[in-house]
């Protein structure tokens, strides 16, 4: 939105489900602290089942900013052969090559200068210095180091792998969305619009063209109209409005009472997120403080057989265990801190499942970890690594205890994949539930430009075009889309 009304003559309406907060001194606390998740007031109040047996949490940002406003603003790139396969699917556009001047724009680096790096743009970019780690983080530090891990000051280099201080988009504590980034300096611009507490409930199209959309606000359902529609709702929410405006597979529309207007079965399948699983630690006193930091450094690496930089681990300084009772009375305790690895690239995909068209029902999301032999086997190792870690000197020390875990479980192959299997979560990264792709692929929706295939003047913008997850959060990624396409619809294309 702030991109498109750069340009005079064009006028942009942006609708907000959630509240809109005009500057920074008027938004909430919550959504300004980067030190943890802002998960609580401004979210969609989702659940998702991580396995087929299990639900799991699965916040989204309800706010201006979405998820960029209550994330843990997380500012790494994928590494370039993430993008390079995105182009070697039939999207020439997206090499690394050609997204690198759009993470150069975003971006204003605090830290580094060089020809991969971007300064004066919208979202700050910083990373934690050593003299600033807390004791928890030098230890996870000094521990990867002794187990070859090398140690890199910058992850958005791309050959960059190994230990590193986080790359965060903030300022001091205060998270820098793209609400604060992006709008707050062009709200004055008279052909910017910005309405909140709007639920868009579908699209209008008249003869294969997109000319509005159908609105709840207020109580009242309203007709907008436009000569672009672009869909920003994010992996979870655009899939939908494209289901109740008759755009999918026809069994998906059958099951929901819809007419189908245009068949794109991949419109709300091949879900990808990325799983992550927990080695917990009841801390000693004093270890664990909220007014901490959550994460200061990460681990990124290979994983035997695996792609580049599939796989992460965390140390988080903290996990409050007093919004998860049963675990708060099981460990005997108000906090934890864990070591948490990540997959990466899993090869495991889940889907969304709308079941009616009420707005007030949320869609059933299937994340379908571990569906793949080789997603177990790779967070096997994630976890015998994180082990390896927890049983160091310097990181017991800040500890009482291990729960749930011990050597048994992580020598047994079975037991270790039941543990992922019985614990492992998500780390807010859903992708691919309207993929970009060349038209002959059923799975595609959006073609390269993000332009719905079969249905004109009606864009999909977001998480959801990504046609395989990136080996890393996904905060940059996603605004290096925007990015992208704002200024193809600004060239006419």
């Amino acid at each position: 939105a702030s991109r498109l009304a750069e340009t005079p003559n064009t006028s942009v309406l942006l609708l907000e489900a959630g509240p809109d907060y005009v500057n920074v001194e008027d938004t909430p606390a919550d959504l300004l602290n980067s030190y943890w998740l802002s998960t609580v007031d401004h979210d969609w109040g989702f659940k998702a089942k991580a396995t087929n047996e299990r639900d799991v949490d699965y916040a989204r940002g309800k706010v201006t900013g979405g998820s960029s406003a209550v994330n843990g603003a997380v500012a790494i790139r994928g590494v370039p052969s993430d993008y390079d396969e995105w182009s070697e699917l039939g999207n020439d556009e997206w090499s690394w090559e050609a997204c690198l001047p759009f993470f150069r724009k975003l971006e204003d680096d605090q830290d580094q200068g060089d020809d991969f790096h971007g300064k004066g743009g919208p979202i700050p970019v910083v990373r934690w210095p050593k003299e600033d780690w807390l004791p928890l983080q030098e230890a996870f530090y000094e521990a990867c180091v002794q187990r070859g891990f090398p140690y890199v000051e910058d992850f958005n280099n791309p050959d960059a792998t190994g230990i590193s201080p986080m790359a965060q988009n903030r300022e001091g504590r205060t998270r820098i969305s793209t609400a604060i980034g992006y709008l707050a300096p062009v709200r004055g611009r008279l052909n910017l619009t910005i309405r909140p507490h709007c639920l868009v409930d579908r699209v209008l199209v008249e003869d294969g063209k997109a000319v509005g959309l159908v609105v709840e606000s207020g109580g009242e359902r309203q007709e907008v109209y436009g000569d672009e529609i672009i869909l920003s709702a994010g992996a979870v929410q655009s899939p939908p409005i494209l289901l109740r405006s008759g755009i999918g597979r026809a069994e998906d529309l059958d099951a929901i009472g819809v007419e189908q207007i245009h068949e794109l079965p991949g419109v709300g399948h091949h879900l990808i997120e990325h799983p992550m699983s927990f080695i917990m630690f009841v801390p000693k006193p004093g270890v664990c403080d909220l007014d901490n930091p959550l994460m200061q450094t990460l681990l990124r690496y290979t994983a035997e057989g695996g792609e580049p930089n599939d796989m992460q681990v965390y140390l988080l300084n903290h996990m409050d265990l007093t919004t998860l009772p049963a675990l708060q009375e099981a460990f005997g305790a108000d906090m934890v801190f864990a070591l948490a690895p990540g997959l990466q690239r899993p090869n495991s995909r889940g889907r969304l499942r709308v079941t009616t068209t009420d707005l007030d029902v949320q869609p059933e999301i299937e994340l379908n970890f571990f569906d793949d032999e080789e997603d177990k086997r790779r967070m096997r190792e994630g976890m015998r690594l994180a082990w390896d870690i927890a049983q160091t000197p310097m990181i017991m020390e800040h500890a009482e205890r291990i729960e749930l875990l011990d050597q048994e479980m992580i020598d047994d192959d079975d037991k270790l994949d039941q543990y992922n299997w019985d614990t492992a979560s998500h780390i807010y990264h859903p992708v691919g539930t309207a993929k970009m792709g060349l038209a002959v692929d059923p799975e595609a929706v959006v073609d390269q430009h993000c332009r719905v295939h079969g249905i004109d003047n009606l864009r999909v913008v977001d998480a959801s075009v990504m046609p395989n997850i990136v080996s890393a959060n996904t905060n940059l990624t996603c605004i290096m889309i925007g990015e992208r396409v704002a200024e193809w619809i600004k060239q006419g294309k």
